[in-house]
């Protein structure tokens, strides 16, 4: 299906929301870290500095270009229209006006409530679909910071002849997938293999098409909870092991969807990790149940201590780019070119 015959989202006017001297992506970001949100009167979508008419796969290959420029402004031109990609199959081809990508920040900041009169049904039925995932898309500051960790980072090391293997253990959209890939290209290996887990059968699909378009990896529907899972790993040196799950929207960090993931990931290939980077470097979390910090890391290999193993922790802060952020400023860099 392309995607230029379904995403008549304001009558097929180049349009964007504009509220309390917000741009359209700022105000889904906020709705993305509370869940609330007013249908907004369109206004003309004026694109701002930091996007580009090029379309998603121009700038991902100037991107993995180890000469070219990774700035903010890039990193936050990819994001977005990642997101617009994802839900729009095809549009990764092509250059897709601004005014399209802010109208559909705009109704994913209300695709929880009921459909206006004009909404393109189909488009909102997938936004609800693919919610879970696309709630780290959907701020647009945050998708853009988690990949210039993973970019960015110092700790991977120059190719030296072997592939480059790298590894999302709780891969969403696929954008660290993504980054990954970049980071790869950038310090010059040219034998790039990445690979997500994901048991989520309704997003599975459609990442694993977007990722594979893209050129980005491959994705494996098997539960990372399992040892199983990374049986295609093993006796391989692992590059890199990125988590997107946790640059979601404060997700309780539980055994289920976090504690058994690294257990089995380690049980399996925790050899071939040993000199592998992460996204996140670390973690601190507190549980208000059970009055209880942690400080999880590749040191205990993201596992809480024994008595805590069923509790449930909230992230506060993310060990990144070499430094302590707190919860609340991942992202914050971006935020002034959305304004």
């Amino acid at each position: 299906m392309n995607h230029t015959d379904n995403r008549r989202l304001t009558g097929g006017r180049d349009t964007a929301p504009k509220a309390a001297g917000l741009s359209p992506l700022t105000t889904a970001g906020m709705q993305a870290r509370n869940f609330t949100s007013a249908a907004r009167p369109p206004e003309s979508g004026i694109a701002p500095d930091f996007y580009s008419p090029d379309a998603l796969l121009s700038d991902i290959e100037r991107l993995c270009d180890p000469d070219s420029e990774v700035s903010d402004r890039e990193l936050l031109n990819v994001a977005v229209k990642f997101f617009f990609a994802y839900v729009h199959e095809g549009a990764h081809a092509d250059s897709v006006p601004y005014g399209e990508i802010a109208g559909l920040y705009e109704l994913f900041a209300r695709h929880q409530s009921l459909n206006e009169p004009a909404d393109d049904i189909e488009t909102m039925n997938r936004l609800r679909l693919w919610s879970p995932v696309l709630r780290v898309l959907a701020d647009a500051a945050r998708a853009a910071h988690v990949m210039r960790a993973v970019i960015g980072g110092k700790d991977v090391p120059l190719a030296t002849g072997g592939p480059f293997v790298g590894v999302d253990i709780g891969v969403g959209t696929g954008i660290l997938l993504l980054a990954e890939q970049i980071r790869a290209r950038r310090s010059g290996y040219g034998d790039v293999q990445t690979y997500g887990f994901q048991v989520d059968m309704m997003a599975g699909e459609r990442t694993h098409d977007l990722v594979r378009s893209l050129g980005a990896g491959s994705l494996m529907l098997a539960d990372p909870a399992r040892p199983d899972a990374y049986g295609l790993l093993r006796g391989r040196a692992i590059q890199y092991v990125a988590n997107e799950t946790v640059a979601g929207i404060q997700p309780l960090l539980r055994a289920d969807n976090f504690f058994d993931k690294y257990r089995a990931f380690y049980a399996a290939v925790g050899e071939e990790a040993r000199a592998a980077a992460y996204f996140p470097e670390g973690i601190i979390a507190h549980s208000r149940l059970d009055n209880a910090s942690v400080i999880l890391s590749r040191d205990n290999a993201f596992q809480a201590p024994r008595e805590y193993l069923n509790a449930e922790f909230v992230p506060q802060g993310l060990v990144i780019e070499g430094a302590l952020l707190p919860m609340h400023r991942l992202g914050a860099d971006f935020g002034r070119y959305l304004d």
